[in-house]
């Protein structure tokens, strides 16, 4: 009859690993949001933010394909609100879209970057929630863009 107890052979190094508690959705939301309040107080640390998203994006660019457009979008949208040439965006969504960003350069993520392709699922999924939530906005931005570049054409 097996016994429940550790035998012999089950050294502290052949135990299974006891994983700290997961927490929850909300929680790592709050974080998440608290974090981008916190950058959004700072321009130097919205152009970091900035940068490192550029860097993360380019050196992972053939598992983002599905958000690669909006993604873009969203950085320039934050370089022209860090530079104040665009302001017409609600504190909400520069808080959604930079706790998303935040959330993408993490190395902390639900499934490791280190994965591969497979570990960018999370990453995407948060980015496709953030922008969903702020597509208005993100066209907004687009259509200053466009106006701002053709005034800007001979």
């Amino acid at each position: 009859m097996p016994s429940d107890a550790p035998s012999r052979k089950d050294t502290p190094s052949t135990l299974p690993l006891s994983l700290a508690p997961v927490p929850a959705r909300s929680e790592i939301a709050s974080v998440l949001v608290e974090a981008a309040r916190r950058v959004l107080r700072r321009r130097f640390r919205v152009v970091l933010l900035i940068r490192d998203a550029y860097a993360h994006l380019e050196a992972n660019a053939n598992a983002l394909t599905a958000v690669w457009a909006d993604l873009q979008t969203t950085l320039r949208l934050l370089v022209a609100w860090a530079g104040r040439s665009y302001r017409e965006v609600s504190t909400t969504s520069l808080v959604l879209l930079a706790a998303a960003l935040l959330y993408f350069v993490t190395p902390v993520d639900a499934i490791p970057d280190a994965l591969g392709v497979i570990g960018f699922v999370d990453d995407v999924a948060v980015i496709q929630t953030a922008v969903g939530a702020v597509r208005n906005e993100l066209d907004q931005f687009r259509d200053w863009e466009e106006k701002r570049a053709l005034s800007a054409s001979p």
